[in-house]
């Protein structure tokens, strides 16, 4: 198994792993955060699971915004398992969970009743 299969082991079955090119940037930003560079078809190694465990976090918090997601006769449906998986990742990588997950709520307002 190589680095680019093993991002797509941890963001199974949120994501299919298909889309190489999201994964190998995820591992890409998660070797410039930490400062270690891991080639995608290098072989894989335990040693460097804070570095996939992160590069994974980076491809699961984009499908935080969605609820589910269809594609011709393929469907995928979230819940909330996926921030308690996000948030094991995190713990993983040795990064704290509130900086892709804030608590904070963002409240969009409008001024109509202003006028």
């Amino acid at each position: 198994m190589n680095n680019l299969q093993a991002v797509g082991c941890e963001v199974a079955p949120y994501c299919s792993g298909d889309n190489e090119l999201e994964l190998e940037k995820a591992l890409l930003s998660a070797g410039k955060r930490t400062g270690v560079t891991l080639a995608a078809k290098e072989e894989y190694t335990p040693d460097n699971d804070s570095i996939i465990a992160l590069a994974a976090v980076y491809v699961l918090v984009k499908y935080l915004s969605l609820s589910s997601e269809r594609e011709g006769e393929w469907s995928q449906g979230y819940n909330d398992k996926l921030k308690e998986r996000i948030a094991f990742l995190c713990r993983t990588a040795n990064v704290p969970v509130e900086e892709f997950m804030p608590d904070t709520v963002i409240r969009l307002t409008h001024a109509s009743n202003r006028f």
